[in-house]
């Protein structure tokens, strides 16, 4: 734990400070498209002019505060000015439709939304569609959009560039909840789920990062193409490199060419991505090896889906870097399981090391009882006992890191903690001989779509929309650089005559982009139980009698 004034870190608006009265002048965030840059103390003191800012326009303590933001440079300052001013940070995952983030906004009762010109006039290219903020809001119960150059009749809009007026020094409050960002994952019914995250929580979650992983030091630079508005981008990289006095490199898009190129202009230490950016990446780098400087590269990390073993392998072998993978979740605020440097990275792919320092783990059955106990799982002890090698469950763990519960959701919090605080994950993993944990997929129906999370459910409610359709079943499939990916079994209504295209298309114009099917299988009827429920094991072994192999990229529309 880090300490201010000789007092331990306890609110995550001090990591500016902190960072301002150790490196000062030194840069703390730069875009790489060249659209600034901030030092330590230049990020803190921005971030109390925005704490200011909201303040003076009527944000309380415990108020909800939107990030309708890309990677950007208002993004940091934003974040941390926020919580400086005692609001809770919400930032909008502009990947879903704005069905799901006009969910969101209401679901978390926000009043305030922080924006960028850079959304202005909205974005509609390469398959992603995000709406300008004063569009998406306007039949909302937002109050006020604070954006620059942007008007509307719909919604006040306060320009945000009168921050620059307001003072850069700042009273640091604190909400009664005590908590510091509101994270929005997906539900089982569909329905996005605010995960409350403390000032504890998240601050936990760092000394995690710091005691366990690879060690962060002032001259490490941390290249962030993933988006902040997910825990992986926002606290496992971001604010972890900023608390540790690294610098961190904001990227808006992943594309492969200017990934490479910002790995060179900025002598990029550590590059944490997905399998599925990763995948682009080394193609890019292989169609001419010889124009890329990469020699600063250390570290290559991945996450949030199936790591294929031969992306792992050429890493290793093109750029001469270790290759590590972990897993986490957004309800234990990014904290979770990693491979620490040395033997553990060696593994095959699959292989997330053990659990981080002070967070407990054990390995359940489907009744809940212990198959590998908290002492075999703990990061610090030598190689296990026999019996409990090769044993599968489903993760179970506890900590100073774990959430706070859903928002507005007790009956989905009493269901995945126990009496004794065990927050129980829904993902399984098995046990091997080193003591080290592998993952092996979910308990439930959820589908991993290159660390974004599906529910059949979702696609299946959008399908059955469409006037053509009777009844629809969506399974998930194994796809060679998502991970998995949904495929859908329709229904047709009567005589309809409807096209595989014109239903992903469908599906693509009402669910998330990452969740629509890539292909769709006609079928007299779709299996289910006496109760009705889906029988998601037969669709996914007709789709694999269906499909050659895993679903390839070619699979677009």
């Amino acid at each position: 734990m880090e300490y201010i004034d000789s007092e331990p870190l306890e609110h995550v608006g001090e990591i500016p400070l902190m960072g301002a009265r150790s490196y000062e002048g030194k840069r703390a965030v730069v875009s790489a498209s060249g659209m600034g840059e901030l030092s330590y103390r230049e990020l803190d003191d921005r971030s109390n002019r925005v704490a200011n800012f909201l303040r003076d326009h009527g944000v309380e303590p415990g108020d909800r505060v939107a990030l309708y933001l890309p990677n950007s440079m208002e993004f940091p300052e934003a974040y941390f000015g926020i919580i400086k001013a005692g609001g809770v940070a919400v930032p909008l995952n502009l990947m879903l439709d704005d069905g799901s983030l006009q969910y969101i906004v209401d679901d978390a009762e926000v009043r305030h939304v922080i924006s960028t010109p850079l959304l202005a006039a909205g974005i509609d290219r390469d398959r992603v569609t995000v709406s300008p903020p004063q569009e998406l809001l306007a039949d909302t119960d937002v109050e006020k959009l604070y954006v620059s150059a942007v008007s509307s009749d719909e919604i006040e809009v306060v320009d945000y560039g009168d921050v620059d007026s307001y003072p850069a020094d700042a009273e640091i409050r604190r909400n009664d909840e005590g908590l510091a960002v509101q994270m929005y994952t997906s539900g089982t019914t569909g329905l996005p789920k605010g995960v409350k995250l403390s000032h504890e929580n998240v601050l936990k979650s760092l000394e995690s990062f710091t005691k366990t992983s690879t060690k962060i030091d002032p001259d490490d630079t941390l290249l962030i193409v993933l988006p902040l508005f997910h825990i992986y981008g926002l606290n496992i990289l971001m604010t972890t490199h900023l608390y540790s006095g690294g610098e961190v490199v904001l990227m808006a898009s992943p594309e492969p060419r200017s990934i490479l190129e910002a790995i060179e202009e900025h002598e990029v230490t550590g590059f944490p991505t997905v399998p599925a950016i990763l995948r682009m990446v080394l193609d890019e780098y292989r169609s001419d090896p010889d124009e890329f400087d990469l020699s600063s590269l250390e570290l290559v990390g991945s996450g949030a889906a199936p790591l294929p073993e031969e992306i792992k392998n050429e890493v290793v072998e093109d750029w001469g870097v270790m290759m590590g993978e972990g897993w986490a979740m957004t309800e234990t605020a990014g904290a979770g399981a990693v491979q620490r440097p040395g033997s553990e990275m060696w593994k095959p792919s699959g292989c997330i090391g053990k659990p981080m320092y002070n967070l407990e783990a054990k390995l359940v059955d489907d009744d809940r009882d212990t198959v590998v106990p908290p002492e075999a799982v703990d990061y610090s002890t030598p190689p296990p006992e026999e019996r409990w090698v090769g044993r599968e469950g489903e993760i179970a763990v506890k900590g100073p890191q774990v959430f706070q519960g859903y928002h507005n959701r007790p009956e989905k919090t009493d269901e995945v903690f126990d009496d004794e605080g065990w927050f129980y994950t829904g993902d399984r993993a098995r046990f091997d001989e080193d003591g080290i944990l592998w993952i092996q997929g979910r308990t439930d129906d959820m589908i991993l779509v290159g660390g974004e999370n599906v529910y059949p459910e979702q696609i299946e409610n959008a399908l059955n929309d469409h006037p053509m359709v009777e009844e629809a079943g969506v399974a998930g499939v194994p796809h060679e650089v998502k991970g998995q990916a949904p495929v859908a079994f329709v229904v047709l209504q009567g005589d309809a005559d409807a096209s595989e295209e014109e239903l992903r298309r469908y599906a693509f114009e009402n669910v998330p982009s990452y969740a629509h099917p890539r292909r769709v299988f006609f079928v007299d009827e779709v299996p289910r139980s006496a109760t009705r429920k889906v029988q998601r094991f037969k669709l996914e072994e007709e789709a694999m009698e269906r499909l050659d192999g895993p679903l390839e990229s070619s699979e677009k529309l």
